[in-house]
């Protein structure tokens, strides 16, 4: 079943993205300004008996991170420092790495259920130094769904080609042949991506996302509000190091400088330019594994062997050899995992990462 949202804007923003109105969400909101006072601020949001799921984007002048949430009842269902220093990573949330951050919530099936009241995120803002910081001001934008079973969601995305690259033939139909790779990789659980695909006047040299930029801040401004933006270029910084990556974890779905996915082709096709049947499956998989961070997934385990997600059922291994006969086809895991032949099929996910997925605010 279709989820439905409810946005609650905040912060009214300096923009707004293309309108369609059979595509528009409903909307409700008011506006507000955050400011910290001995280096925190509460952000009350009052949730209905319908809502399931929120997403919290802040965007602030200094590093912001979550402190904690409380339910109505005033109990904390999540602190910082149960998570700053875990191995186990649950949300990028809890570290101060920009001025933006995403959170969702609940994140898995064991988290604290959304009740009606009125919840409450405290966030921080310190200096470059971890100092707090009083007096520093925020925007914030709320968005909440309406998903009582959290069982199938469609996944809107906006793929948006660089300049020049829909003119390129070869790539468009890899790119539609790993479109319906992705849908074949999500379908067993539940999970339906709905690809709108558009063209955009961005560097076919994409940046890393991560680190923020302005020329995506400027191309989601044209995705519509339930959309993750997924731009496919030649190459990501310069070179073909990364096959995709993805802006936040989760990300969000309003415009910021980390509100996209990115994915550079000639990654995929290789050294000869030119998209065998693998690398199209290699190029459905990464769009699906970095759409999959943006919905709040980490690598089952990092490539130093010693840092995992957050999921009792993905195994915390240890070293190449044991990862990769352990995890090496989950979808998330951190790289293709290959011989001189062939590569191992990633399509697999654990009943917890599907859980993540299905309670991302965007999964509707």
């Amino acid at each position: 079943m279709l989820a439905s949202m409810r946005w609650t804007l905040l912060l009214i923003a300096t923009g707004c993205a293309g309108f369609d109105p059979d595509n528009e969400p409903d909307f409700t909101g008011y506006s507000e300004e955050l400011c910290t006072d001995a280096g925190v601020a509460n952000l009350n949001i009052n949730i209905s008996d319908s809502e399931t799921a929120m997403l919290v984007t802040i965007d602030g002048d200094d590093l912001i991170a979550l402190d904690e949430i409380r339910d109505p009842d005033g109990d904390v269902v999540l602190n910082w420092n149960d998570w700053y220093t875990e191995k186990n990573y649950l949300t990028s949330a809890v570290w101060p790495l920009s001025g933006e951050m995403v959170l969702n919530w609940p994140i898995r099936g064991q988290d604290a259920e959304l009740f009606a009241g009125q919840w409450t995120v405290t966030l921080a803002a310190v200096d470059a130094r971890g100092n707090y910081k009083s007096g520093s001001c925020m925007n914030a934008t709320v968005q909440s769904k309406e998903d009582p079973s959290f069982a199938t969601a469609t996944v809107n995305v906006r793929l948006v080609y660089a300049n020049g690259v829909d003119e390129i033939d070869e790539v468009t139909n890899a790119v539609e042949a790993a479109i319906d790779r992705w849908t074949t990789l999500w379908e067993p659980y539940g999970l339906y991506p709905n690809v709108r695909i558009t063209t955009g006047d961005i560097d076919p040299d994409l940046p890393y996302v991560g680190d923020g930029s302005e020329d995506i801040y400027t191309i989601t401004m044209d995705s519509y509000e339930d959309e993750i933006t997924l731009v496919i270029g030649d190459t990501i910084e310069g070179g073909t190091e990364y096959l995709g990556v993805a802006g936040s974890i989760p990300g969000t779905l309003t415009a910021n400088t980390r509100s996209a996915v990115v994915l550079g082709w000639i990654a995929s096709a290789g050294l000869d330019g030119s998209f065998s049947d693998l690398d199209i499956s290699i190029m459905g998989e990464t769009m699906a594994h970095e759409v999959g961070h943006y919905m709040g997934l980490f690598h089952p385990v990092e490539q130093t062997w010693d840092s995992w997600d957050a999921c009792d059922d993905t195994p915390d291994c240890r070293g190449k050899a044991e990862c990769e006969s352990e995890l090496g086809t989950n979808l998330m895991f951190p790289a293709p995992v290959c011989d001189f032949n062939d590569c191992l099929a990633q399509d697999q996910l654990s009943d917890i990462q599907v859980e993540i997925l299905q309670r991302y605010t965007g999964a509707l």
